[in-house]
């Protein structure tokens, strides 16, 4: 993706002078746990790195990361698993999976109906997350440790999707249910007001055709101020579209691509090069066990709908088959604004770059390892909805203080 255009930091002052405008540049190219250091060696630092147009265009720069969930499985104590989400950074020198958040519970805790009941990510915007653990919702930034509560929209309701809305420069959480006359509301709740109201009612779901958890499997994708899911089997020609401004939904054309049943799908909606952009994985044949390679789609055209396959990622069938396990490859899919595919093999982690040469190999001791349909572009934006940090009474229990990176 192109990047973002420099923005000058506002000061009382004016502009910048020669040395401070060297160090704006250099404190942008910084990780934000090395931004939040340098703010303590002096009140120039600070000023500079804490500016509000600063940490914006800190954001623009920061990676958008593949988000990783696992539990391990040798944490020194068999009675108790350790519960993961991490991202991978492959550009990383020394730690290509990076915790986000984490915590310990007795193993029992992880069966598979607890752990959909107890832990969920439903949505990632802008270094946000919005998990929900029990009866409760959250809005958590990992980076800064800050987090906010919301109602609990997750019991009684399915959420659709998380967003950045710029109007009102707030986030937003869109959900809906069926009513006993069998239509489908679509509600938007304000992260900042807690309100919620009504903007759509429709037949049948437009967004998707899985019985639950649409924004958890498959969530949209934000692009010129609209959602976009990806394609289900059941309308594999549409990509559902909400625009987040008028509040309307609307159907466009997608590539003609083969969308398989499984819940886990086979085609993910990714932003690259500042487009839309469909990665779609296949065997040669329907039944198949697993990929044998990934189209990447791109829509050339957003006002004429005009995709193109720009790419064919042929991956080396063999050399994973090498590391297989049980029965079928799980997931592959694209990862990278470079095209980088990410295979999934239980406790295994394979990497592959658009050629199909191998990136990474990475074993984990771990067991339940799942490529997270979310990706995380870590962020020190401060935000109103999250003003509870690490050390706050009733901290989320994801939110221990040993594995986040930086301070508040």
């Amino acid at each position: 993706m192109a990047e973002a255009a420099r923005v000058q930091p506002r000061q009382q002052g004016g502009s910048l002078d020669g040395f401070e405008d060297i160090m704006y540049g250099i404190l942008l190219r910084l990780p934000p746990k090395s931004v939040v250091r340098c703010r303590a060696v002096c009140r120039s630092w600070l000023r500079l790195a804490s500016d509000y147009i600063f940490l914006l265009d800190h954001r623009r720069r920061q990676p958008s990361l593949p988000l990783v969930s696992f539990i391990l499985d040798d944490v020194g104590d068999p009675e108790v698993g350790q519960y993961r989400l991490d991202v991978l950074d492959l550009h990383a020198n020394d730690n290509v999976l990076q915790t986000v958040l984490g915590f310990s519970s007795h193993v029992d805790w992880w069966m598979p109906h607890d752990r959909e009941r107890r832990l969920a990510l439903h949505g990632s915007c802008d270094g946000v997350l919005l998990l929900s653990t029990d009866n409760s919702l959250y809005l958590c930034n990992p980076t800064t440790r800050h987090w906010g509560g919301l109602p609990p929209l997750h019991r009684n309701n399915t959420i659709a999707g998380f967003y950045w809305h710029r109007i009102s420069d707030d986030y937003r959480v869109l959900y809906f249910r069926r009513h006993e006359d069998g239509k489908y509301c679509y509600y938007v709740m304000e992260a900042d007001t807690r309100k919620q109201r009504l903007v759509s009612r429709q037949e049948s779901l437009i967004h998707s055709s899985w019985p639950a958890g649409c924004a958890r499997r498959s969530p949209p994708v934000l692009l010129h101020g609209n959602l976009h899911w990806a394609p289900v089997s059941s309308r594999p020609e549409s990509i559902a579209v909400f625009n987040t401004v008028a509040e309307e939904f609307w159907l466009m054309p997608s590539p003609a691509v083969y969308v398989n049943s499984l819940l886990i799908s086979n085609v993910k909606l990714l932003i690259m090069e500042g487009v839309l952009a469909l990665s779609c994985s296949c065997g040669e044949t329907v039944g198949d066990h697993g990929p044998s390679r990934v189209d990447l789609w791109f829509l050339e055209d957003y006002k004429d709908h005009v995709w193109a396959c720009k790419y064919r990622i042929e991956l080396p069938v063999e050399d994973i088959c090498r590391f297989i396990r049980f029965l079928d490859v799980r997931n592959a899919i694209v990862v990278s604004h470079e095209g980088d595919v990410l295979v999934d093999l239980w406790n295994r982690l394979l990497v592959y770059d658009r050629e199909g040469n191998s990136v990474a190999n990475l074993p984990l001791n771990c067991s339940l390892l799942e490529i997270g349909p979310h990706m995380l572009k870590r962020s020190l934006v401060p935000h109103a909805s999250l003003g509870m940090n690490n050390h706050s009474p009733n901290k989320p229990a994801f939110l221990p203080l040993e594995f986040l990176a930086v301070g508040s």
